[in-house]
């Protein structure tokens, strides 16, 4: 079981991603995220639990699948009138929304870290508050992280930032980490679904 909980983190995909951070103080930093919403007048108790009970049965989908399909989509939809729920928190909507302003860029993302473009500039070690809003599903992340590796941009954004930078998130809540985790494993399983039928679809072709 480590083992494959251990291989789910290390799926990476490219994602459409809208980002905002904002450089921390070694003391923001330490003080952890909930301390820093406190402060900014956003914390939210109630979004934070819902969050969870949906990483949660995530958690529980994943096991349940091979096992016991019936119940797994039973689960599944309980878990989609969950996330509209989720979706119509007032503090949730106006973060969304205020994300979607930024400007979007195709960053490669992990369970335990991103990469992004910037053009404002940044060194090794600093700390960072991230926003991230994933395009695809409308999946937001709010986490602190530390700058790991700065660089030059990806030829695709070479025009339009001045640098890449790859983060690692840092003491990210467990329920937040297991829906991304559960997100990449469905990116994935979608990927490799697609190429097989690619495969498919040329042995046909050949086969005339």
């Amino acid at each position: 079981m480590t083992q494959t909980k251990e291989n789910r983190r290390s799926f990476r995909v490219s994602e459409t991603v809208y980002v905002r951070f904002e450089v921390l103080s070694d003391e923001e930093f330490e003080q952890g995220l909930e301390h820093r919403k406190l402060q900014k007048g956003s914390s939210d108790g109630a979004q934070a639990k819902l969050v969870d009970l949906e990483a949660r049965l995530n958690e529980t989908l994943f096991l349940m699948k091979a096992e016991s399909p019936k119940i797994a989509d039973c689960l599944s939809l309980l878990n989609d009138k969950l996330n509209v729920v989720v979706e119509q928190l007032p503090s949730l909507r106006k973060t969304k929304a205020s994300l979607t302003k930024e400007k979007p860029q195709d960053c490669d993302i992990s369970a335990d870290g991103m990469i992004f473009c910037t053009d404002h500039e940044l060194n090794v070690d600093d700390k960072l508050h991230l926003q991230a809003l994933l395009s695809s599903d409308n999946r937001y992340l709010e986490t602190f992280c530390r700058v790991v590796r700065v660089t030059d941009p990806p030829e695709s954004s070479a025009g339009n930032y001045r640098y890449g930078v790859g983060v690692e998130f840092v003491n990210m809540p467990r329920a937040q980490r297991e829906i991304l985790i559960q997100y990449m494993v469905s990116r994935e399983s979608e990927s490799l679904r697609i190429r097989r039928l690619e495969i498919d679809e040329n042995g046909e072709i050949q086969k005339q």
